[in-house]
């Protein structure tokens, strides 16, 4: 896996903010994937659950209840990518027929 292409602070800072999760135990474990063309960087943090010895490894297998978000979340961010979409932009150009004629930020991405 070489890192060339990825900035070795910004891996480091996101090493310290996801490690914090771990820490905090706000989550019992995670894993972390960046990749750019063919540079590829990955990170497993923590344990399988709370209480659970049992390490999270790289190639651990997740289940996911809902595939929305993580679809709508690649999509955001293949836009982002591509400068097309900002994460602060609002996003009543997109939303069609809602007949409001302004709408406050919403967090696509978040959980709550």
């Amino acid at each position: 896996m070489s890192m060339a292409g990825l900035s070795k602070s910004r891996l480091e800072r996101m090493h310290h903010v996801l490690s914090g999760y771990v820490e905090r135990q706000e989550m019992p474990g995670l894993v972390a994937l960046v990749s750019h063309h063919d540079d590829v960087h990955v990170e497993a943090f923590g344990t399988l659950a709370f209480g659970d010895p049992a390490p999270m490894n790289r190639d651990t297998i997740f289940r996911i209840a809902s595939i929305t978000k993580p679809i709508t979340a690649v999509a955001a961010m293949i836009l982002v990518e591509e400068c097309k979409l900002r994460l602060d932009d609002s996003v009543e150009p997109w939303l069609l027929g809602t007949g409001k004629s302004s709408c406050a930020q919403i967090h696509l991405l978040g959980s709550r």
